[in-house]
C-alpha cells in the first residue's frame, strides 16, 4: 500500500517516534565531538579552601551538565558562528562591565587599614610578578613574620598563579567586590569578598566557540587581620570556575581551552559563580 508521507504509519507511531527521536539526538552528539563543537563548554569550578593559618589547605571541584543542544556536522570554515571575541575579551559574560584590574579593589572610605588590604589583593591576584612568574615576595612582604613562614610553605590558597604556558589578553584582568571592617582579636579586621575574572590568550580563537572559553574565574573571600607587625590572614573560602581541571589540581589557574573537553559538562555562564555577594554555591568538585 501506499502512503503520502505525512500518512505513513510509522509517524503516526508515538513509539517509533520517541525512539527515532533518540538515535537523531545519539547522532548529533557524535557530531557534535567529532567536530569539536564546544559551544556550551565545560561548567567547572574548582573550590579551594582558605583557612586560618597552620591549617591545611584543600581543593574540591565540580563539573556540570550539557544542554541539550542540537549543532550541525560541518566542516571548521563552514561553522557560521566559529571563534570567539578577541577586541572585547568579556563580551558576554558577566564581567564585562566590571572594572580594570585594581581599579576594581575599591576602598569603602579612607581608612588606612582598607588600603594595606587593598596592596596585599593587587599583590596577590593581580602583580604580574606573582601570577605569571610566580614570585610571592611583594605579597609576602605585607604580612606579619610568623604568618609569612606559614603562607610561604603554600601560597596556593591565597594567591592566584597561572598555568605555565599560558598568558592574558592586554587588559585581560576584571574585578567586582566589596571590602568591610570588623574587629577579631583587638585588631581591625578587613573582610575582602572579591570576584577576579582572567581573560586568557587562546593559540587559535576560531576554534573556541563560546566566550567562557578563554575566561576563568577566582571568588577569593578572605579577612586580613591588621596588626602592627603585619597581615594575619584568617578565615576565608573561595572558588574557581570555568578553569582547566588538571591545572586547577596542581594550583595553577588555567583556561578551559588548554585541556581536552570534559564532554557530560557544560557551562551556562552561571551568575552565582560571578557575584560577590551571598554564599558561596555549594558545588565543589571537578572530575
Amino acid at each position: 500500500m501506499r502512503y503520502d508521507l505525512e500518512d505513513h504509519p510509522d509517524l503516526k507511531d508515538a513509539a517509533w517516534i520517541r525512539a527515532a527521536n533518540r538515535r537523531a539526538r545519539r547522532e548529533v552528539r557524535a557530531q557534535r565531538l567529532r567536530a569539536r563543537l564546544r559551544r556550551h563548554s565545560g561548567k567547572i569550578v574548582s573550590a579551594v579552601a582558605l583557612v586560618v593559618i597552620g591549617a591545611v589547605l584543600s581543593g574540591f571541584y565540580q563539573a556540570g551538565e550539557f544542554g541539550n543542544v542540537s549543532l550541525p556536522d560541518l566542516p571548521d570554515a563552514q561553522l557560521p558562528y566559529s571563534g570567539v571575541n578577541m577586541e572585547v575579551p568579556f563580551a558576554g559574560t558577566p564581567a564585562e562591565q566590571w572594572p580594570e584590574g585594581d581599579k576594581g579593589i575599591v576602598a569603602p572610605d579612607a581608612n588606612p587599614v582598607f588600603e594595606q588590604v587593598r596592596q596585599a589583593l593587587v599583590a596577590a591576584r593581580l602583580d604580574p610578578a606573582m601570577i605569571s612568574e610566580h614570585k610571592p615576595d611583594r605579597f609576602l612582604a605585607m604580612l606579619a613574620p610568623e604568618a609569612r613562614e606559614h603562607v610561604a610553605k603554600d601560597v596556593g590558597g591565597l594567591t592566584t598563579r597561572l598555568q605555565q604556558g599560558t598568558r592574558l589578553v592586554p587588559g585581560g584582568i576584571r574585578v567586582s567586590g566589596t571590602m568591610t571592617l570588623g574587629e577579631k582579636d583587638g585588631y581591625p579586621a578587613v573582610t575582602a569578598d572579591h570576584v577576579y575574572a582572567y581573560a586568557f590568550e587562546p593559540p587559535d580563537p576560531k576554534k573556541l566557540f563560546n566566550q567562557m572559553e578563554m575566561v576563568a574565574a577566582v571568588r577569593s573571600k578572605i579577612t586580613y587581620v591588621v596588626t602592627p607587625q603585619g597581615l594575619w590572614p584568617a578565615d576565608g573560602s573561595g572558588f574557581w570556575y570555568s578553569i582547566a581541571c588538571k591545572a586547577s589540581k596542581e594550583g595553577f589557574l588555567g583556561p578551559q581551552f588548554i585541556e581536552p573537553p570534559q564532554h557530560g559538562t557544560g557551562v551556562n555562564d552561571d551568575k552565582r559563580y560571578f557575584s560577590a555577594t551571598g554564599e558561596m554555591p555549594a558545588e565543589n568538585t571537578c572530575d
